[in-house]
């Protein structure tokens, strides 16, 4: 019959059962037995599948118990032993290799077919006329190698289980069937999220969202939706408990495994390779299904999202949204650079065209034209968010100028040795404060009396962001340098220090650790790579020294 209960509860009982009755009972007097122990199953008049679960599909989910018929015919329940699980040698050998593709695609066919049915639940004696139905053709069991469709049936006990018997034999999915397909449907939901997560709750909304018809969770062979939850594979999900107001709730999101240290370098390293590749795209942009082959053809090798502890390429590009972002194009996804990222490369593809022109300047109105010259391509006006090349060179500020000349307005690349030396200046003063900050007004006047040069806050901002942080009326080192500027006391008059000993030398300094994990770093190396600016460092290994940069 068809009923309604809890997995935990029905294990429970069933255990106590067999226990009770010397480890074995006869399917057909389960009902009777358990109603008269236990709280009387809830049991379905309607045997639709839309009302609840057949009694005989729980138990096979029911842990350490398995459903045997006898010689005799007569099924019945036992505790799972070595004895009663013996596989067959039929299950071993497998079918012979020229049936086995035919029988995969078999398998694909009914799991198809029975996903339509309510409850995926079909009279046996139906099975090949709604076969013949759906598919449009014939069922021949010959065809995988049988005379008896129970029998070929019967070869399929991952996918396939038999329910009762004579006129009311059905065929439904196998749990373990059941849980992988439920296991693929819920992924489908969660990727259909914004941040790959919803709440339990909601479970039906997002569900009805995504398939476009309602959640029936009997179709999924179970009676309640925490049952077959727990029987996901482990590393697919995770969920976490949380308080919503006055009621709590579970969390579903998609399980991610952390990076190893390695694979997080990797993957910094493929963003820089993804900045390389979409340079040389028109719109700065590539679709996403031409991705994997136009990475194969300019760099030579495959791109190989294991390597950076990723199942899917889109979870890979997930992993550096700085770097890009996907796009819905009518029915493609595009693989674009983020609006960042693309300034950087569009200023230094402009800067390339200006010191490429015999003049090493070039005329306002002709840029856009010089730039598709020597790229193929005009600038990406439209990605950037400006509608005139003015409006374009203003956000390349960190590159080129514009300047009034004898014909009119020309554009010029920055001073790059002007920058370094005032980089060069602001660190020298605000080192120098204890708290590595002034405030703003006697900045610009310190500048101005002890180094000569006038400063603006629209260049801090700009060009020496890496460096400094103006918040209010005041100007901070950032993070990063004030760390920097730990490790040169720690490297002292010496000026130098081997790699390896830095890390205790630094806490032995100052009582606390090195900040590696709220600046974004793995390791002390990644991080002195970040601070070449001021330190540098030398050899292999072991024998890594890392010294102050004399030009600092």
């Amino acid at each position: 019959p068809d009923v309604k209960v809890e997995m935990d509860v029905l294990s429970l009982n069933i255990r106590k059962i067999l226990i009770s009755h010397g480890g074995s009972v006869p399917l057909a007097s389960l009902v009777h037995c358990y109603n008269a122990d236990f709280d009387p199953l809830d049991v379905e008049v309607a045997d639709d599948g839309k009302h609840g679960v057949p009694l005989e599909h729980l138990l096979q989910a029911v842990k350490g118990i398995v459903v045997n018929t006898g010689a005799t015919g007569i099924k019945k329940i036992e505790e799972a032993t070595p004895e009663n699980l013996g596989v067959k040698q039929s299950d071993l050998v497998g079918p012979p290799p020229a049936l086995a593709g035919q029988l995969i695609t078999f398998t694909r066919e009914i799991v198809d077919m029975l996903k339509t049915i309510p409850g995926c639940k079909l009279a046996f004696y139906k099975f090949i006329p709604r076969y013949h139905h759906h598919f449009g053709k014939q069922c021949r069991v010959a065809d995988y190698g049988y005379t008896k469709l129970k029998d070929l049936l019967e070869s399929l006990p991952h996918v396939i289980q038999i329910i009762g018997e004579g006129a009311k034999t059905f065929i439904t999915l196998a749990h373990k069937a059941q849980v992988r397909r439920f296991t693929n449907d819920l992924l489908k939901m969660l990727k259909n999220q914004p941040e790959k997560q919803f709440l339990l709750s909601s479970f039906s909304l997002v569900f009805e969202k995504t398939f476009f018809k309602p959640l029936s969770i009997y179709d999924y062979g179970v009676c309640h939706l925490t049952d077959i939850l727990t029987d996901i594979p482990e590393n697919t999900i995770f969920t976490e408990d949380v308080n919503e107001a006055t009621k709590s709730d579970t969390m579903i999101s998609v399980f991610r495994r952390d990076q190893t240290q390695e694979e997080v370098m990797r993957t910094r390293g493929f963003a820089k390779e993804v900045v390389e590749l979409l340079r040389h795209s028109p719109d700065l942009s590539i679709c996403f299904n031409k991705f994997i082959p136009a990475y194969h053809q300019h760099f030579g090798r495959q791109c190989r999202v294991g390597s950076y502890g990723m199942t899917k390429l889109i979870e890979l590009f997930e992993a550096i949204p700085d770097t890009v972002e996907i796009r819905e194009d009518g029915e493609e996804r595009m693989v674009q650079l983020t609006k960042d990222k693309m300034i950087w490369v569009v200023g230094e593809q402009v800067e390339c065209v200006v010191k490429t022109s015999r003049a090493r300047c070039v005329a306002l109105v002709e840029l856009e034209e010089e730039y598709q010259k020597m790229f193929g391509h005009l600038m990406p006006l439209g990605r950037m968010g400006v509608g005139r090349v003015e409006e374009a060179v203003e956000l390349l500020q960190s590159w080129v100028r514009v300047v009034n000349g004898k014909e009119g307005k020309m554009v010029v690349t920055v001073d790059r040795g002007f920058i370094r030396t005032m980089a060069s200046n602001v660190r020298r003063l605000l080192v120098e404060q204890d708290e590595g900050h002034m405030d703003l007004g006697d900045f610009i006047e310190k500048m101005a009396t002890r180094f000569g040069s006038h400063i603006e806050v629209e260049m801090l901002t700009r060009d020496l962001s890496y460096l400094v942080e103006v918040k209010g009326d005041k100007v901070f080192l950032t993070a990063l340098q004030l760390c920097a500027r730990d490790i040169e006391v720690v490297l002292g008059d010496l000026g130098k220090l081997p790699v390896a000993e830095l890390e205790s030398q630094y806490e032995a300094k100052f009582g606390r650790e090195m900040p590696l994990e709220p600046l974004g770093f793995d390791s002390v190396s990644e991080m002195l790579i970040a601070m070449n600016d001021t330190l540098s460092v030398r050899g292999r290994g072991i024998r890594k020294i890392v010294s102050v940069n004399k030009s600092a």
